[in-house]
């Protein structure tokens, strides 16, 4: 039986990720530069630290280190990312969000928060504290497998 709810699950998620991007996108909208969802993503998950090495933000994301250099190089000319080598060890490149990509990060947030209460507003409060009690059990149990 879990199998059946696991797949159920699963096929819900590309279409929530959509209608959440539409609010990342919509936080974007004053940027010169669309961004694309993996590039929100990235985004998000620079966010996370003060700073990444390379290396470690590729092993994160599973992406290949190549792939990761050509999104970070549009990061950095849509002028959100930056990119310096280590004064511990010049052989590591390491980026970070700079003061934009902070600010896009927090608009974007902020959207997508705006966009989740508009999405739930037809919920009832018993389904919504279900949904959130449901949530947090499925992000624990993930964590130990992922």
């Amino acid at each position: 039986m879990l199998a059946k709810e696991w797949n159920d699950f699963l096929n819900l998620i590309p279409r929530l990720r959509k209608k959440m991007h539409e609010a990342s996108r919509k936080a974007a909208e004053d940027c010169a530069t669309h961004f694309t969802p993996a590039q929100m993503d990235t985004l998000y998950t620079i966010a996370t630290r003060p700073e990444w090495r390379m290396s470690d933000l590729s092993e994160r994301l599973q992406v290949s280190a190549g792939s990761l250099t050509t999104m970070v190089n549009r990061l950095i000319e849509a002028g959100v990312v930056d990119r310096y080598r280590s004064r511990l060890d010049r052989r590591v490149v390491v980026i970070k969000l700079n003061e934009a990509g902070e600010e896009l990060v927090r608009a974007s947030r902020e959207r997508i928060m705006l966009n989740l209460q508009e999405l739930m507003a037809d919920l009832s409060d018993e389904d919504k504290t279900r949904l959130t009690e449901a949530m947090g059990i499925v992000v624990d149990i993930l964590s130990k497998i992922v």
